[in-house]
């Protein structure tokens, strides 16, 4: 009786050491991959049809507060009121909306949807850089560099497009970026930027 008691210990010791042998605790290779970045199509208006430009955004941020997180309300930064103050167009509502993880935009809206006004805050956690945007802009027109307003700013057919430390703003509508008179929305910049400090 002891001889078989000893044998089915044996085998069970074996089966466990055997079974340890067989994994090595590594994951499979079929496992998925870490999150990766994604690329997010944001279209812009040109005056002439839209443009699309594939921009690199970063998975969701879990942190809170204005501007660190993956949302916040860009609106809050300058109101309907104080846009149509600047720019010289009624604009009628501010809505805010976050198009990607870490690009928060607001659209003042007017009585024609084509003269919209647009401001996107791109935050360090979106991965969108003024270098990329210059780029986005360049395939559009000229680029032209901008003074005067936040750390470096260029502007294109587009729209003006400013760095202020970590972050990017883009202002798209102002008017004038065609024709070169891009004054208001450098103005717009500069609420906002304000808005942000």
């Amino acid at each position: 009786m002891r001889v078989r008691i000893g044998l089915i210990v044996l085998g069970i010791a074996v089966g466990v050491v055997s079974l340890t042998a067989c994994s090595d605790g590594s994951t499979s290779a079929t496992a998925p991959p870490a999150a990766a970045r994604s690329v997010a199509t944001v279209s812009r208006s040109t005056g002439s049809g839209s443009e699309a430009a594939s921009l690199p955004t970063s998975t969701p941020s879990t942190s809170g507060g204005a501007g660190t997180g993956s949302s916040f309300d860009t609106c809050s930064l300058l109101s309907a009121t104080q846009a149509s103050s600047l720019v010289g167009r009624p604009y009628t509502s501010a809505v805010s909306q976050t198009i990607a993880d870490g690009q928060d935009q607001c659209t003042y809206a007017t009585s024609d949807p084509t003269i919209s006004l647009m401001v996107i805050v791109y935050q360090p956690t979106s991965g969108v850089s003024l270098q990329m945007l210059s780029s986005v802009l360049g395939d559009s027109g000229d680029v032209t560099p901008v003074t005067g307003v936040g750390d470096k700013a260029i502007v294109g057919q587009i729209e003006l497009d400013v760095q202020t430390g970590e972050r990017v703003v883009a202002v798209e509508g102002a008017g004038g970026t065609l024709s070169g008179d891009y004054t208001k929305a450098v103005a717009v910049a500069k609420a906002v930027i304000g808005g942000l400090h």
